[in-house]
């Protein structure tokens, strides 16, 4: 697959992603004629729907439809719309040499003449334009919700949508900010659903991180040119007491280009093309893995009501935390809560125990992330929270990396911290 395409400067989506998508994910393709017949003038012109509706047509190799498209007093000027019909045409005589077959004895070399000539190079315009007006109908225009805080420590997220057959990557630029670099067709296990248990054919929903890179010619065979294995199960996993493991990111076998969206015992997998390309924005233990399905894509703006009662809940257990008042620390910890050995009933013994004695605790918290879990969980909702935590008290002081898995059952609920892990 070629990196060219859909948006030429910053994703990687190409023509051939976009066709196997139409064709194999979602019925983009109906979904995107429906939206061209029912625009409203006023905010997609003429001009602007007869050019789509030609790129569109041309993606699934419509030359005439295209033509169609274009033959509108508002596109006759336009010179975006004039190679577009330059690539109609180019096309459908293609089509009508091929059909001579051997009747005309010069047909072999007008149809070298004409695929020669492919005019496709030029037209970044047109599949730029056309994959943002895809990105609106199909609800992927904007941000991802559930990314709502990178920190330093974050190279890349990878956006394993199910439902749609699609992997979103993006990665952080020098401003620290995340920026889409690609969409790509993904294929995932052969049985719907969240995986529960060894052997299910199910890929599982949850965040996650790749751990390696692996380059093994005994895998190259069945798998693709290299794998990047997942952490599953994580801490999440085993809690909701979950089986299996050997979840990947791997390739198509040597013998296949194509496959069906669901056709992995587990894993997801991508052509081997454009698996060799991700290898560029994988690091393992920087790069985070969500998987989920119809994930949410929005404006800024709208995290922000999500976020402030994260990072309120997070400020009030530091604040509890250190103001040595161990009822109010532990109420921000869940009934179901895991930490290594500990479950609550322990932690709370523990806590009190070493918090005794001391005559102050200081917390800081820095270089915060932050990723919403998209499934929904029996208990509610689910975010992942890692930082770096500073800790000095009377009598002891510790700083690292922590790990916590928060959750509320609703919306007006604080969050809890249902998982604690220090990394």
């Amino acid at each position: 697959m070629k990196k060219v395409s859909l948006a030429l400067c910053c994703i990687l989506f190409s023509s051939q992603a976009l066709a196997e998508i139409i064709q194999l994910s979602t019925n983009l393709s109906d979904k995107m004629w429906l939206a061209l017949e029912q625009s409203n003038p006023e905010s997609l012109g003429a001009q602007e729907r007869s050019i789509l509706g030609a790129t569109l047509a041309l993606e699934e190799n419509n030359p005439e439809k295209a033509l169609v498209m274009l033959d509108t007093p508002s596109t006759q000027a336009d010179p975006l719309a004039n190679l577009l019909k330059a690539e109609a045409h180019r096309r459908a005589a293609l089509q009508a040499v091929s059909s001579v077959g051997d009747y005309a004895k010069h047909h072999k070399l007008s149809q070298q003449q004409f695929a020669a000539i492919d005019l496709s190079e030029d037209l970044t315009e047109a599949t730029v334009r056309l994959q943002a007006f895809a990105d609106k109908v199909d609800g992927t225009a904007g941000f991802p919700f559930d990314i709502l805080m990178i920190n330093d420590n974050i190279y890349t997220v990878f956006l394993v949508d199910k439902a749609r057959s699609r992997l979103f990557v993006y990665q952080r630029n020098n401003d620290g900010k995340l920026v889409r670099v690609a969409d790509e067709y993904v294929v995932t296990g052969s049985k719907g659903g969240d995986k529960t248990a060894r052997g299910d054919k199910k890929t599982p929903n949850g965040i996650y991180r790749f751990t390696s890179i692996l380059h093994d010619p005994a895998l190259r065979a069945r798998y693709g040119p290299v794998v990047f294995p997942i952490d599953y199960p994580n801490a999440l996993d085993k809690l909701k007491g979950k089986t299996g493991d050997g979840i990947w990111m791997h390739g198509y076998p040597e013998n296949k280009t194509r496959r069906p969206p669901q056709d992995t015992r587990g894993c997801f997998a991508l052509p081997n093309p454009v698996l060799k390309q991700m290898e560029a924005y994988v690091k393992p233990g920087k790069t985070w893995v969500v998987i989920g399905e119809n994930f949410k894509f929005v404006q800024r703006e709208q995290q922000a009501e999500l976020l402030t009662s994260i990072q309120t809940s997070i400020q009030n257990w530091e604040h509890d935390w250190e103001s040595l008042d161990a009822n109010a620390y532990l109420s921000h910890y869940h009934e179901q809560f895991r930490s290594g050995k500990y479950d609550l009933k322990r932690w709370k013994l523990y806590k009190k125990r070493v918090n005794s004695p001391k005559k102050y605790i200081r917390v800081s918290l820095e270089d915060m992330a932050i990723i919403h879990d998209p499934t929904p969980w029996q208990d509610g909702e689910m975010v992942v929270v890692e930082f770096k935590q500073a800790y000095k008290s009377s009598n002891y002081s510790d700083s690292g990396l922590k790990r916590l898995y928060l959750t509320r059952s609703d919306g007006q609920s604080a969050w809890q911290i249902l998982i604690e892990e220090s990394l």
